[in-house]
């Protein structure tokens, strides 16, 4: 242990002051824009109950951020579904086209989607779907749960630069193998998780988002389901203290509307702890919002900000 000396601290110091502590990245939406931003070397932490929305939303600002930035991002997404069921769901949002042959209406009944993605458009998307996401199949023949969250940002980090990722997304914990042995209590096991994991996110510059699922329903005194929160979370105390940014997306059943809740946004450069609503297009599988009566999609303003090598398929 040693105090910080006056040398040591000014060239820090002033990099803190000139750039704010940090590289942050708009998301697309200004709505959220003031409460949350993604951050180099930051982590995100996303809940929701079933259905919520927490997923569509996660991949739609990543979709935002490799069309802003061209950044490329490492996917373990069991929860999701398959490797072809994720991969058709990132081809939906790419191409504004569902990727299903058919859904079933509130009647129960089969509907054969009109405007269904063709197999010539999928050929024109998948390239790009598996540039910019890199979908891990972390062990082929045996169950994805024999990967622990220090395994896979371990080696998200280890090959950071071969892949070319700039973020890495577990989807979700529960998929996770947690390797509790040697630790007293799980509540332990976490809190040193959760600090590998900032430390590495910090010193990689990689961002790294971690879906996790609420342990159960909270009810008002109606009975009617109310948003989670952070302790709705196993070990929701850990979560709370050693997260960055912890996002909650709530929405009701016959609703496309969902309300993002910014629990936590830290550092300050993040955003500020909040509130929005975003609405979300089944067709097209984007979210979009609306401002004074008018829809607004994503927003493309940042190519004017930035010097990107164009691709005109994106």
């Amino acid at each position: 242990m040693d105090i910080v000396k006056e040398g040591e601290i000014k060239d820090r110091l002033m990099n803190f002051y000139l750039n704010g502590g940090g590289k942050t990245y708009f998301v697309g939406y200004k709505s959220l824009a003031k409460h949350y931003s993604i951050k180099e070397g930051g982590c995100t932490d996303w809940t929701g109950y079933a259905g919520s929305g927490k997923t569509e939303l996660l991949l739609d600002l990543l979709k935002n951020c490799s069309r802003y930035y061209r950044h490329k991002h490492l996917i373990h997404m069991p929860d999701a579904g398959t490797i072809e069921e994720v991969v058709g769901q990132l081809i939906h949002k790419l191409s504004g086209k569902q990727f299903d042959e058919f859904y079933y209406n509130d009647l129960g009944e089969r509907v054969l989607i009109q405007d269904r993605v063709s197999e010539s458009e999928i050929a024109h998307y998948l390239p790009i779907v598996m540039e910019y996401f890199k979908i891990l199949d972390p062990k082929k023949k045996t169950n994805s749960k024999a990967l622990t969250p220090k395994e896979f940002w371990q080696f998200s980090v280890d090959n950071q630069k071969e892949l070319g990722v700039f973020s890495a997304v577990i989807d979700s914990w529960n998929y996770m193998r947690h390797d509790v042995e040697g630790f007293a209590r799980e509540d332990k096991w976490l809190e040193d998780t959760l600090s590998f994991r900032n430390e590495l996110a910090e010193r990689s510059k990689m961002h790294f988002h971690t879906v996790i699922h609420p342990t159960k329903a909270r009810k008002d005194k109606e009975g009617k389901t109310i948003a989670p929160d952070i302790h709705s979370l196993k070990g929701g105390s850990e979560w709370g203290n050693n997260g960055k940014s912890i996002i909650i997306v709530d929405r009701d059943f016959n609703s496309n509307s969902s309300s993002i809740i910014i629990a936590k946004a830290k550092p300050k450069i993040v955003g500020i702890r909040g509130a929005t609503s975003l609405s979300y297009d089944v067709k097209t599988g984007q979210y979009y919002e609306f401002k004074n009566g008018f829809r607004y999609e994503a927003e493309p303003l940042i190519e004017k900000q930035i010097k990107i090598k164009h691709n005109d398929n994106f």
